[in-house]
């Protein structure tokens, strides 16, 4: 059959926007994969923040901190010998800390600290033993939303003011820290941590006014989830940690 120039220029029109469609069609469909990945922290609102903070059977381990006067930046590993720690900080302190982040009677937030023992510090991601002794944990009081700040103001636990009052080197013993916005939480439960499989940190700030100037020290906490609890008492309960 035979077509005249419009009846061409007709049917190429027809054709440009059936690909169009397809395309479209085509990329929408991709969208509605159910391989559902975190978001990142940037952006998040406070409600999106806090989803993720506020989850059970997640407690922070330190992995890493730094003390930060001006431009002079010092890093504490955690696992390793520094001249800001002495060994009993290194050795009975660090490697016990695990905070939790809740909400108690009349949704008011909650900061508690339990001794657990288990993987801490830079190490690979992965599965270990772990015990969670359950007598030891003590609230350090309630968490709020700093609104200037668009962060997280919580009474630091016992262990962090201890370890920031010790890289301070005076009688400065910080009553209150931050956890920043960056690097924010991602997961909202144990079953995303695992099909993840990476680590997932938060950071905690705590902040000494000196004659000098401000010095900041961040505590990078990792994501230590208890999953497979092989047991439990009173007193202690042991299972597996995802770190």
């Amino acid at each position: 059959m035979k077509h005249g120039k419009a009846g061409r220029e007709r049917l190429t029109a027809i054709c440009l926007a059936g690909s169009l469609f397809f395309a479209a069609f085509s990329m929408l469909s991709c969208g509605t994969s159910t391989n559902v990945e975190p978001m990142g922290g940037q952006g998040l609102t406070k409600a999106e923040f806090l989803g993720r903070m506020i989850v059970q059977e997640r407690y922070w381990r330190i992995e890493e901190i730094s003390r930060q006067e001006e431009d002079q930046i010092a890093t504490v590993n955690v696992r390793e010998q520094s001249t800001l720690l002495n060994s009993h900080y290194l050795n009975d302190v660090i490697p016990f800390v695990a905070v939790q982040f809740g909400r108690g009677y009349y949704g008011k937030g909650v900061v508690s600290e339990s001794k657990m023992t288990g993987a801490y510090g830079k190490v690979p991601f992965g599965e270990f033993q772990c015990e969670l002794l359950l007598k030891t944990t003590k609230e350090s009081g309630e968490w709020t939303w700093d609104n200037d700040r668009k962060m997280m103001k919580l009474p630091l636990p016992e262990s962090i003011r201890t370890l920031a009052a010790a890289m301070s080197g005076s009688d400065w013993r910080p009553d209150t820290g931050y956890v920043a916005s960056e690097p924010a939480p991602l997961f909202r439960g144990v079953e995303e941590a695992r099909r993840a499989a990476s680590p997932e940190r938060i950071r905690i700030v705590a902040e000494e006014q000196t004659a000098e100037g401000k010095i900041t020290y961040a505590f990078i906490m990792r994501a230590a989830w208890m999953t497979d609890v092989e047991y439990r008492d009173a007193e202690h309960k042991f299972g597996v940690s995802l770190y």
